[in-house]
């Protein structure tokens, strides 16, 4: 069954929706969960909460791409959950990455309440959109996967600091794209 089928199924509130998009689609989401999340039931419960999300809100959305639509889901789901998960702990696992950023985005806001802003998100858009492939790949393995410096640097045959230096210079870039567009 593809895409198109399967949001068909939600429009029509059928619950083979559901089962279609878990077997099309727990292997390309179940990784974006365990990559936060590190624990098997927490990202089995991360799913079972993406299915629901995508059933809630299938109508009255139609995604052009499920699987960018489950994958934003699952991402956003995860970050959630460890949220919670490190309020509980007093963890620090997501807020290494996020801190990186925070001399980038405006200080009048959580970085992650500044994330989820819509006009950063479109400005940080456009600028990923002007980098080449290798530096926006890098920055959106690191800063939307979470992936570690070690798992990018496997990932596209580079030493440390080379991942570090191309990181670094993202950030200073990406600062002063900001300040051009009157976001910071």
């Amino acid at each position: 069954m593809n895409d198109q089928e399967i949001i068909i199924l939600f429009f029509e509130r059928d619950e083979k929706a559901i089962e279609y998009t878990e077997r099309r689609y727990k292997n390309y989401c179940y990784p974006i969960a365990e990559k936060l999340l590190r624990n098997r039931e927490d990202c089995e419960e991360c799913l079972n909460d993406v299915w629901l999300a995508a059933w809630n809100s299938i109508p009255p959305n139609r995604p052009q791409s499920l699987s960018s639509y489950l994958g934003r889901i699952t991402r956003n789901l995860s970050v959630k959950k460890l949220r919670d998960i490190n309020r509980k702990k007093r963890g620090r696992e997501l807020t290494v990455y996020l801190e990186e950023l925070s001399d980038v985005l405006p200080s009048k806001k959580s970085v992650e309440n500044a994330i989820e802003d819509s006009l950063i998100k479109e400005v940080i858009e456009s600028f990923l959109q002007k980098q080449n492939r290798i530096n926006r790949n890098l920055f959106i393995c690191r800063y939307y996967y979470l992936d570690s410096i070690d798992e990018i640097k496997e990932r596209f045959g580079m030493n440390e600091n080379t991942v570090k230096t191309r990181l670094f210079r993202m950030r200073k870039k990406l600062k002063e794209y900001l300040e051009k567009e009157g976001v910071i």
